[in-house]
């Protein structure tokens, strides 16, 4: 069965109720992909940092060519997060501010990409969410090279298009189009176990009581207890 917004849409719905109702809901959905998905820490807001859901609409770009991310603004739709593939280019930027009020125009929700952008005082005055690794005054080439809507790598991570992207204070994570309903439920069921967990600590317990760490420790091949010398 073939991919669509629609679908993808829907999820952006639950995970942003997740995102409302809950703290650090990256870090749980992660944990239920394998703990995987999460993107480099070396990309981090420039502008406004948020806490939100989109849908991912993907810009392979080639060189310092901005022009697959321009086509790319041109073909979004309102909660689109734009995912820029810019191989970790830094001699040119990628966003600016002309980008970002076209984006905004077009409902963009936020943009990521692992390069730089710029024009960053005018685009934090915009609050516009954009996640980068610096920024760099130089301008991009716009020369018609790069595609949009494929397979891409960004931040260490593969995204597609009508991947769902989920940002909060810990970082990025996306969550595959075929894996959305499997991630969601167990997001759901993770954080509210974690709220059950949490209350028990703020009670006076300990998380090694809790998850038995004595018995798991001395479980292991490897473990000495080493008793302490007077």
């Amino acid at each position: 069965m073939g991919k669509n917004r629609e679908t993808a849409m829907e999820y952006v719905e639950k995970f942003q109720k997740l995102i409302d109702a809950f703290d650090s809901v990256t870090c749980a959905a992660c944990d239920c992909m394998g703990r995987v998905n999460g993107m480099y820490p070396t990309i981090r807001p420039e502008s406004k940092p948020v806490r939100m859901a989109g849908c991912a609409l993907t810009a392979k770009t080639v060189g310092g060519d901005i022009s697959a991310v321009i086509y790319a603004i041109e073909n979004a739709q309102k909660g689109d997060i734009i995912v820029v593939d810019s191989h970790g280019y830094l001699n040119s930027a990628y966003w600016g501010e002309n980008l970002c009020l076209s984006a905004i125009n077009k409902g963009v929700a936020a943009a990521i990409m692992e390069g730089a952008c710029r024009d960053i005082e005018e685009i934090r005055k915009l609050e516009f969410p954009i996640y980068s690794i610096g920024t760099c005054c130089n301008v991009g080439q716009i020369s018609g090279y790069g595609s949009i809507k494929v397979p891409i790598s960004c931040g260490g991570v593969q995204v597609n298009t009508y991947d769902v992207i989920l940002i909060d204070g810990n970082g990025i994570a996306v969550v595959p189009y075929d894996e959305l309903e499997n991630v969601y439920q167990k997001t759901k069921q993770m954080m509210e176990t974690e709220t059950n967990v949490s209350d028990k600590l703020k009670a006076g317990e300990t998380i090694g009581h809790l998850i038995d760490i004595e018995k798991l420790m001395k479980s292991t091949f490897n473990y000495q207890e080493r008793a302490l010398e007077e």
